[in-house]
């Protein structure tokens, strides 16, 4: 089962343990792309959980559903719940965990972190479900990148770092993106990939969609 379905990007996270926490972060468009590909993905294989902190839009069903049709995945398998403050973030996952999801990919968990990295304690209930869900299911984080050491690291404090097993931080490139592998138990890193565009999208596919008039 890869994780997301983009050859090129398995190929540098993977061997994947169970139990690990996997994590996207970067530029916005990027890492709101993959985990598109990673719930389609996830999707051909059982349930999948998404918690997505965030105020509005962000997660384009559409675009989900485009995916999943070109990988004959089930939309049915997936399940979406939306949080709008910091504290509904650790409910939602355990709820997540609760719905026997084989997969929960947890969006932007960190939005409403503290602008002071004293305050940083208050995220660490985040972190604990993100681990207690990992027990449970494969975990997958789509984050930002932290406000701190000029953005290079993503956010979530110390604490998040040290419990995250792979991280991945995602840069714009002409032909698509590029993928730095910073954090592997089993690989020596870092490491680097381009993610070619003609990976990312699915333009120009047919995949039996209705014709609009149909909505109307």
């Amino acid at each position: 089962m890869g994780l997301t379905g983009l050859p090129s990007l398995d190929a540098l996270v993977e061997p994947l343990a169970r139990g690990w926490i996997v994590e996207f972060y970067g530029y916005e468009s990027g890492v709101r792309l993959v985990y598109h590909h990673v719930v389609a993905e996830a999707a051909r294989h059982g349930r999948v959980a998404v918690v997505h902190i965030q105020e509005f839009g962000g997660l384009n069903p559409y675009l989900i559903t485009r995916l999943a049709k070109v990988r004959r995945s089930d939309p049915g398998n997936i399940l979406v719940a939306r949080g709008f403050r910091l504290r509904d973030v650790p409910r939602l996952i355990d709820e997540a965990v609760a719905t026997g999801a084989e997969t929960i990919v947890v969006v932007d968990p960190y939005l409403y972190a503290p602008r002071s990295w004293r305050l940083y304690d208050l995220l660490t209930n985040i972190t604990g479900a993100l681990r207690r869900a990992s027990e449970k299911a494969r975990v997958v984080v789509a984050n930002r990148a932290t406000k701190f050491n000029s953005g290079f690291l993503p956010e979530g404090g110390n604490y998040h770092h040290h419990s995250v097993h792979v991280i991945v931080r995602l840069d714009p490139s002409k032909r698509g993106m590029i993928a730095s592998l910073l954090k592997h138990p089993g690989k020596r890193v870092p490491r680097r990939s381009l993610v070619h565009m003609a990976e990312l999208v699915v333009a120009g596919r047919w995949v039996g969609q209705r014709p609009l008039l149909e909505y109307l």
